[in-house]
């Protein structure tokens, strides 16, 4: 027998609508939209963002299946992730094209899959330009159009300026693409002219230094937009859908983009005729974190004075939709109800939670997994892996985890299960294997639920990791799960048919490092005012002076952590040194958007941060560094506290001592072994559904 997941019960929207009526509690939602001869149910939408889940140049059944979950939880429209319009176009080795013909039959199989959950779909056809690889594909090595001859910030390969040859066969290529959406019967295309890849180049007065008809004057910076646009109306006529995304802002001052600048673009575009709806977004690559900004660093709906200019100017020629960090349909009422946009995008949204439309037009908010900005889908597209999010590993798993695809145990299968630990782990387990029947008891040595993620939640700016607990803990409520914390668990008191050690990780205090294996500690690393990175968070909260005047942050984690400790320190006037023997601090925050923001206030509160450098001793209130490249090593001298953010351990005691009685028990977690979050809550749903 199957059942949901733990998120609730879950009701298609179609089915709510005949029960309840949504339109009392966001009226604005959910108003029918017309466009042309497209009606949409609602105003809630998914904008296009890439999964990595192609095989061989187009889509794939996880393509189908991911789709699907977010037609069914309540979208009214999706847009496709972005299918390259030219082979030169392409910019992941997983993405998909849309120029060749044996793309139709998937395209079809989308559309239906969508419409049957009374859904729109569009495909959002693109070029990389500079921002792509010309060995990406390795039989199909080829030179990147852009523009101009102007590299990316973050691929730093050197593009080709398109001539008239490459612009006109870009067109008919585009035209070609639009075709093999309209045989498939997808509702529409949007043109993707945002975010410095190609087309936004165009557009951009920073990337495009053209002398010809495509460049200097906005009107001729348009005008490659106009062209394909005409050339996709020329093909697929009147009544499908047609659109742009574009960068209101690239936020690179008057050099770039300028909302001024997008105000006359708007002007010409809806001018043309050619175009049904402006979709609104900012930034490009050169500035990421703000096009998809992470935890405590914008506004929700931080976009909407970009959607307002912008509808002011397209009137009643074009639609206006938005993104812009929303997280809640409360907010995206507000916006509509202000006559701001026509549409409001909840994209990350939906990646955490697909049935937030469904789930918020009963009156279920609580039970929604609200996303919270630990961005590990961007990182995970950075470094060209399959995407998926922190929270809802059913992301991209939809045919194995989505809703409807839990089982629930007949009384005989049922267990009592004791769960040690009430981290993302043992959470996690908890409302999985009570959702499936099992009569389920979590206990927790702290006051505190969340483990690691409560650890970050205390730090400036990461309140996010507190909604990502109680996105955990709600639904034990709901099963009637109570956690018991303040409660020691030893093998003498705990019973149960099986017992799970969620007991997590500690902050290993040796200076044990990689960068130096031939030796299993850093001499000194046991005086007293050393102390590893958990115990100096924990003790900076509750007291930001607890560490003394002079604080040195020894960093291998590339995390947020030691910077987190670094700015709570530094805020209160402590002298703050950060110091890692890697390239630079905060590499994985790099990925997660999080570097860009975080860096420039630990540089203002004046915490300095010596990369490549490494500790060789500690003495007395003394750390000996040294260069890893070579030199002599010399000393920070009058520290109060050496902080060690180095390696974690498992707490596996408790799991050894249980197996050594003969007693049934499995470990889950960082008591395996220490691992990111997201893999910590996918092994704790894997484990669950196993049992």
């Amino acid at each position: 027998m199957k059942s949901t997941p733990f998120y609730g019960n879950i009701i298609p929207l179609a089915y709510i609508e005949q029960t309840v009526n949504p339109t009392n509690r966001y009226p604005h939602i959910f108003r029918p939209l017309n466009i042309g001869a497209t009606t949409f149910r609602h105003r809630i939408m998914v904008t296009g963002h890439t999964q990595l889940y192609g095989e061989n140049g187009t889509l794939s059944e996880r393509h189908i299946d991911y789709y699907r979950e977010r037609a069914k939880g309540g979208a009214a429209l999706l847009v496709l992730e972005q299918q390259a319009a030219h082979p030169a176009g392409r910019n992941y080795h997983a993405g998909c094209g849309a120029w060749d013909t044996s793309v139709v039959p998937w395209y079809k199989r989308l559309a239906e899959a969508v419409h049957e959950h009374e859904c729109k779909i569009l495909a959002q056809l693109f070029c990389a330009g500079a921002q792509g690889s010309s060995t990406q594909y390795f039989d199909d090595w080829q030179p990147l159009w852009a523009a101009s001859r102007i590299p990316s910030a973050v691929t730093e390969e050197m593009p080709v300026a398109m001539d008239q040859a490459n612009i006109d066969e870009l067109v008919q290529y585009f035209a070609r693409c639009a075709d093999n959406v309209r045989q498939a019967g997808l509702d529409g295309i949007e043109v993707h002219a945002a975010h410095s890849q190609l087309l936004g180049e165009f557009l951009s007065p920073a990337f495009n230094k053209r002398k010809d008809q495509y460049g200097g004057s906005i009107e001729n910076r348009c005008r490659i937009i106009l062209e394909i646009g005409s050339a996709i109306r020329d093909v697929v006529g009147p009544d499908i859908l047609l659109g742009l995304r574009l960068s209101f802002d690239e936020y690179l001052g008057p050099i770039g983009i300028t909302p001024e600048q997008s105000e006359q673009q708007i002007e010409i575009f809806s001018a043309s005729g050619l175009f049904d709806f402006f979709d609104i977004s900012g930034g490009g690559y050169h500035n990421l974190h703000v096009a998809v900004a992470p935890m405590g660093t914008v506004p929700e709906g931080f976009l909407v004075d970009c959607a307002r200019r912008a509808k002011k100017v397209a009137g009643d020629r074009a639609k206006i939709f938005i993104v812009g960090r929303f997280l809640e349909l409360s907010k995206a009422e507000d916006v509509l109800s202000a006559g701001d946009a026509d549409m409001v995008a909840m994209t990350r949204a939906h990646m955490s939670d697909p049935f937030i439309v469904a789930k918020s037009a009963e009156g279920r908010e609580d039970e929604v997994t609200r996303c919270v900005g630990a961005n590990v889908c961007v990182s995970r597209l950075i470094s060209n892996r399959e995407v998926t999010c922190m929270q809802n590993p059913a992301m991209g798993r939809e045919k194995l985890w989505g809703a409807g695809t839990l089982d629930t145990l007949s009384a005989g299968q049922q267990r009592h299960i004791s769960i040690v630990g009430g981290g993302p782990a043992g959470l996690r387990f908890a409302a999985t294997a009570a959702s499936r029947g099992h009569h389920v008891r979590i206990f927790e040595a702290r006051a505190e639920l969340g483990g690691r993620m409560y650890e970050l939640a205390s730090l400036p700016t990461r309140e996010g990791w507190q909604t990502a607990i109680d996105n955990l803990v709600r639904p034990l409520k709901r099963l009637g799960v109570e956690p018991n914390c303040k409660t020691t668990i030893t093998a003498n008191n705990i019973d149960g048919d099986i017992i799970v050690c969620a007991t997590g990780s500690s902050w290993d205090r040796s200076g044990y490092s990689p960068y130096r294996p031939e030796r299993l500690e850093i001499p000194g690393a046991n005086l007293p005012f050393v102390v590893d990175l958990g115990h100096a968070i924990k003790r900076a909260v509750a007291d930001k002076t607890a560490l003394g005047q002079h604080v040195l942050i020894l960093d291998e984690t590339g995390e947020y952590h030691p910077l987190g400790l670094a700015e709570l320190l530094s805020a209160s006037g402590v002298k703050v040194e950060i110091i890692t023997p890697r390239p630079f601090i905060g590499a994985e925050t790099q990925r997660t958007m999080d570097l860009p923001h975080v860096m420039p206030r630990l540089k203002a509160a004046g915490v300095k941060i010596t990369a490549q450098h490494f500790v060789e001793r500690i003495e007395h209130r003394i750390a000996i560094i040294y260069d890893i490249w070579g030199g002599e090593p010399y000393p920070i001298n009058d520290i109060d506290t050496i902080v060690l953010g180095m390696t974690r351990s498992p707490d596996d005691a408790l799991y050894r001592q249980l197996v050594a009685e003969g007693r049934t028990a499995l470990k889950i977690g960082d008591v395996i072994t220490p691992r990111p979050i997201e893999a910590i809550i996918y092994e704790a749903e894997k484990f669950a559904r196993s049992i």
